[in-house]
């Protein structure tokens, strides 16, 4: 949806407000009788023929009043009689509204003039103002700016800037309450995924409450969980309605989707906290996760988002990653539920949900009608041919017959030659014709453009190697093919019925009738017949309550029971099961009719004791049956002691696989004092075997875990925890069940917080998995996993030392990084395109330059498809010292000491595939940065040593810094070195005159493929020094001066460039309104070399010759509430044309 649309549609119903929610009242007035025969009502409306009239105890008739209700006047009848001392009773229904009688900004007022004995009219201003106070009142807080600007210059046209953001809360009356977040602004920028609550800038809506309903205007999640079938989390932009009157509710939603629903099932990685890439319904890649919408469960237990917590997210690439506070296994079940857009079609959503309680509470009955798909008349920068929508009508539900070649001949360039980018080579596979794609741009040969598909790992016949180029890697053997999926635009609809009743205190019967229809290709009506799928379920429970038979107490008993059917063809929303309802019943097929009967018992024998025992039945399509026994135990002394016991079998059988699975898990604890210890247990066995045969399966397995642990928490800031853990698998081999492997897991845990000078916190995790000879001889390695994470600050000696400390390692997999430019609106980026220089057609690194104007490119970094095993680590230390706060004395050598402050910053982050590991997390520098192993990394040190830091007579620093990094992009390994030694000096000249000169040493260098364009080998000189001169406090008039050498060693032939630069600045300063800065500045750089390939780290936007820059900036406060600035830019690079540029900029603040 338009966001100016939006934005006026809100603001509309925000003006409308104070009607939607309005509400009929009865008032009554008590008027005296009186001479003009005129009574006024004391409201501001009356409905019409609502009014009822008493003179004394005797209601009046219509015809012995007359009522003017445009004014709200009442006049009585001169037949009617009645007396001066009658009182006049008028009860009537008004429409409570916010509003004035009158509001006006001048009174009228009438006096005599005393000299002239004339009477005078004149207008004399209120002292309250006209405002959106005086509309709305006192109670209603606002926030937020307006913003409009625009910019016009030489070289582009008029542009019109403007920005709205506006935060409103209070009450719009006594019944009212308005919460408001209102922008026109465009934000496609997602949050990022690190943090546990997210900061969604683009969030824009209205919402009025009242006792009664609620309204939202905007963008809200919706969100439905109280009936089974008709579940339902969805982030929307539109409308939302809800009321509830008595018993009754509801809630209406009819808005556009910004996404689809997902879930998938991921199996965890030994040493692989991440990432973890999640894929669409149709396995597509290219896909943009909603920010904020994903649910993220480890062993069906919910995760929590955050670097602090158990995992981020980056949106934009769809991909998971775990913490390090997180353990990430080979057993580990990972799923992810979340909704995507995959920038094909616009899509709506219809909702209602409707509830109602009757017979005292004891009937609950609900309806629910959901309509949710994409809008085939709404495509996303695509457009179908009339050979495209007869594929897609032929295909009817098939998405595989929806599929059109990704082969085609390319277009002729200017000089009439088709030049493509793949070459078709024909071959013999197995004895059979066949034909693949080699990316050989540049060829006469190569007359073909070819786009990919990703099918999934096995079912295609080539791998990405970066964006455009893709490798024929053998049949079946990659994950691509030459071919193109049609979008297909579907739509579900859901309908359901919900029936509750109460029989007795905590006895209870509810059913569901649910219907659903998915088309999955709107353009066809082929297969529709098979769109139309129901469910239903019936549910008897009897809570636990206490029984008793003979006077004796059996304690609480209670009960459940449920029958649930699910056709083949049924489509829910979300999900509606447990996320390991699959697991739990051990379900190994798709398809067919789901008939599920559960039946459960629970006993409380004592306040402290649980019992439950569970029996569940599931038979999935026609040969698939699962009987599930499940019993738990809980017992528990509050504060000392506690235990849970679950034994849980599962039988099934299919026409092909039987199946027995018994899982054991236990737990229990002991307190004494400050000490807790425990352990955990962890058993399963499960036998799958061929039905025919009596073979085992390869899903066959056997597990064995124990974990004990010991707490020692002797107050809140302090505590320490250890976990040592073992984990033995077995799995079959040549027919029975061997150990394959064998795990130790040692956990640590120290969080201290004791006294203000030093706090830390550590979580430390080694797991070793070492596999038997037998598995090893089929290619399985030993793993090593290392998880660390620690966090710590000093502060000592009243402030003189003062410092924190960040370690955190983790194996995972990185991918290299491919780099691509992205064009933006002109002089919002940092590349300029230079042309296909080659001829080749594709836009490469090399043919992009940096620029500081009119640049229309930025340069993003998307990771490749393979992916590396890896150890990341990111440390990082900062330290000061301040001898000031150390010593005391005023003699010579104490002053000297005092005025001495140091600060030392150090950041290493390195992502290595080293594959000793050890070598990274212990810090071995002699193996970071290194080409073969390094995928990204970096090494920044600084040392900065202060002398009269806060003096502003003189002061000196020497600072100190140096980076190296290293990373492996996709197109090559870029190597970078960058060393800064300097020394700033600051003094006072006189009181009026203040000077900051700085020498500065430099050395660039990097390394980089040639095609790139970026290698460099520079060493600069540079003097700088800034003087300013302050008469008047609102005068300042500086001027600045500049000399720099500059060599490149890189090329064949060294260049020089020498640089000198002088700017005149003149600032004036109206006091606490606005200033006036004006500056002019010429900067001339020479050079000892023809060679017009100079770095831009050497130019910095300039041109060899003379520079010319002009520039005026003023900003003026009109008034608390509102700025204004204008800025005039102008320059000459060297022989070129002088470009001018104006902006101008209002900002209002509410």
């Amino acid at each position: 949806m338009n966001k100016n649309l939006l934005v006026f549609l809100i603001l509309l119903q925000l003006l409308l407000s104070t009607l939607h929610f309005a509400q009929s009242r009865e008032v009554k007035d008590s008027l005296r009788i009186n001479l003009r025969n005129s009574y006024k009502i004391s409201q501001l409306n009356i409905i019409p023929f609502s009014e009822k009239v008493f003179l004394g105890n005797r209601q009046l008739n219509r015809n012995d009043y007359l009522a003017n209700y445009s004014s709200g006047e009442f006049k009585l009848s001169s037949q009617l009689n009645y007396s001066l001392l009658d009182t006049l009773i008028i009860t009537y229904k008004s429409i409570k509204v916010n509003l004035k009688d009158e509001y006006k900004h001048r009174n009228l007022e009438i006096r005599l003039d005393e000299k002239t004995l004339d009477t005078l009219r004149f207008a004399k201003s209120r002292t309250t103002t006209f405002s959106s106070e005086s509309i709305f009142g006192n109670n209603l807080q606002k926030s937020g700016a307006l913003v409009r600007g625009f910019t016009i210059g030489t070289n582009r046209d008029f542009t019109l800037n403007s920005g709205l953001r506006l935060q409103l809360t209070g009450k719009l009356s006594d019944d009212i309450d308005l919460v408001a977040a209102l922008s026109d602004e465009n934000t496609p920028i997602q949050p990022e995924g690190d943090t546990e609550t997210l900061d969604e800038l683009d969030k824009v809506f209205i919402e009025l409450k009242h006792k009664n309903a609620v309204g939202t205007f905007g963008d809200y999640e919706f969100n439905l969980r109280e009936s089974e079938f008709a579940q339902i989390t969805r982030k929307l932009q539109g409308l939302q309605g809800e009321f509830k009157f008595a018993e009754t509710k509801g809630k209406v939603a009819i808005a556009g989707s910004r996404g689809k629903f997902n879930s998938n099932l991921l199996q965890g990685q030994d040493g692989n906290q991440g990432p973890y890439r999640l894929s669409g319904a149709n396995n597509e890649r290219a896909i943009f996760v909603i920010a904020g919408s994903e649910k993220v469960f480890v062993d069906g237990a919910p995760m929590k988002r955050g670097e602090n917590n158990d995992y981020v997210i980056d949106y934009s690439n769809a991909e998971v990653t775990f913490s390090a506070k997180r353990l990430i296994t080979s057993a580990s079940r990972i799923t992810v539920e979340f909704e995507y857009t995959d920038q094909k079609f616009k899509r709506n959503i219809l909702g209602a949900d409707f509830a109602t309680k009757l017979f005292s509470d004891k009937l609950k009955i609900g309806v629910s009608y959901f309509q949710e798909g994409d809008d085939e008349n709404s495509p996303i920068d695509f457009s179908y041919s009339d050979e495209q929508l007869k594929i897609l009508r032929e295909a009817g539900n098939d998405r595989n017959r929806a599929v059109i070649s990704g082969v085609s001949i390319a277009p002729l360039d200017s000089l009439g030659r088709t030049q493509g980018n793949y070459l078709k080579i024909d071959t013999l596979i197995n004895q059979q014709s066949f034909s693949y794609y080699r990316y050989l741009p540049n060829n006469q040969q190569s007359v073909y453009n070819v786009s990919f598909t990703y099918v999934g790992d096995g079912n295609g016949d080539y791998s990405k190697e970066s964006l455009g180029r893709y490798k024929f890697v053998g049949v079946e053997a990659g994950s691509y093919l030459p071919i193109t999926y049609l979008p297909m635009p579907e739509q579900k609809r859901l309908g359901n019925l919900a029936l509750s009743y109460s029989l007795a205190k905590g006895i209870s019967i509810n059913a569901e009738l649910s219907a659903s229809s998915w088309d999955k290709n709107k353009i066809s009506d082929s297969n529709d017949s098979q769109n139309l799928g129901y469910a239903r379920k019936f549910n008897f429970n009897f809570e636990p309550q206490e029984v008793s038979v003979a006077e004796i107490s059996l304690g609480k008993i209670g009960f459940s029971y449920k029958d649930r059917l699910i056709e083949s063809k049924y489509s829910s929303l979300d999900r509606i099961d447990d996320v390991e309802f699959g697991r739990n019943y051990n379900i190994s097929v798709s398809g067919g009719d789901q008939i599920l009967r559960e039946v459960q018992l629970s006993l409380e024998p004592a306040q402290n004791l649980n019992l439950t025992s569970k029996y569940g039945y599931l038979k999935q399509g026609e040969s698939f049956r699962s009987d599930r026994f499940l019993n738990q135990l809980k017992y528990s002394i509050p504060k000392s002691f506690s235990v849970n016991y679950t034994f849980d079998y599962v039988a099934t059988k299919n026409h092909l696989l039987e199946s027995k699975w018994i899982r054991q898990n236990s737990n229990a604890n002991l307190s004494i004092g400050d000490f807790t210890t425990g352990l955990d247990y962890l058993q399963e066995d499960k036998f799958e075997k061929n039905a025919a045969t009596g073979i085992l399966s390869s899903t066959s397995l056997r597990y064995l875990e124990m974990s004990p642990f010991i707490q020692y928490a002797a107050s809140s800031s302090f505590d320490v925890k250890a976990n040592i853990g073992y984990r033995e698998e077995s799995f079959p081999l040549s027919g029975e069940l061997e150990k394959q492997s064998s795990a130790i897991t040692q956990q640590y845990q120290i969080n201290y917080r004791g006294i203000k000078e030093f706090t830390t916190s550590l979580n430390l995790t080694f797991r070793n998995k070492s596999y038997t000879d037998k598995f090893k001889a089929l290619g399985y390695g030993n793993n090593e996993t290392i998880l660390l994470l620690s966090q710590s600050r000093v502060n000592l000696l009243n402030n003189f030392l003062t410092g924190e400390l960040y370690y955190q390692a983790a194996t995972e997999q990185s991918a290299k990084l491919e780099k691509v430019f992205v064009k933006v609106p002109v002089g919002t980026g940092n590349y300029i395109y230079l042309g296909d220089q080659n001829n080749n057609g594709i836009p490469e690194e090399g043919e992009f330059q940096l620029s500081l104007y009119e640049a229309d490119f930025v340069l993003v970094t998307i990771p490749t498809d393979k992916l590396f095993p890896v150890i990341d680590l990111k440390t990082n230390t900062r330290w000061k010292l301040d001898f000031n706060r150390l010593m005391d004395g005023d003699g010579f050598l104490p002053r000297l000491i005092k005025s001495v402050s140091t600060e030392t910053f150090w950041r290493v982050e390195e992502n290595s595939k080293d594959p000793l590991t050890k070598d990274i997390y212990l810090l071995n520098f002699a193996k970071f940065l290194s080409e073969t192993n390094t995928i990204r990394g970096t090494n920044y040190f600084q040392q900065d040593i202060n002398i009269f830091q806060n003096n502003s007579d003189l002061s000196f620093r020497l600072r100190y810094n140096q980076r190296r990094s290293l990373n492996q992009y996709s197109g090559g390994v870029e190597r970078g070195y960058l060393r800064e030694r300097s020394l700033r000096i600051r003094f006072k000249m006189v009181e009026e005159i203040n000077n900051q000169t700085d020498f500065i040493s430099q050395v660039d260098n990097m390394i980089s493929p040639v095609s790139t364009s970026r290698a460099r080998e520079i060493s600069k000189s540079s003097f700088v020094s800034d003087f300013s001169y302050r008469p008047i406090r609102e005068v300042e008039v500086g001027f600045k001066f500049e000399v720099a050498r500059s060599l490149d060693q890189y090329p064949v032939k060294p260049s020089t460039v020498d640089l000198n630069s002088f700017i005149l600045r003149s600032t004036y300063s109206f006091e606490n309104t606005g200033r006036l800065r004006v500056e002019v500045e010429r900067t001339e750089l020479t050079s000892s070399s023809a060679d017009y390939n100079i770095p831009f780290e050497v130019l910095r936007g300039n041109v060899i010759g003379k520079n010319y820059f002009w520039r005026a900036f003023f900003d003026f406060r009109v008034s608390s509430l509102i700025q204004t600035s204008v800025s005039y830019d102008a320059r000459k690079l060297g022989s070129s044309r002088v470009i001018h540029t104006i902006r101008a900029e209002a900002k209002a603040y509410f």
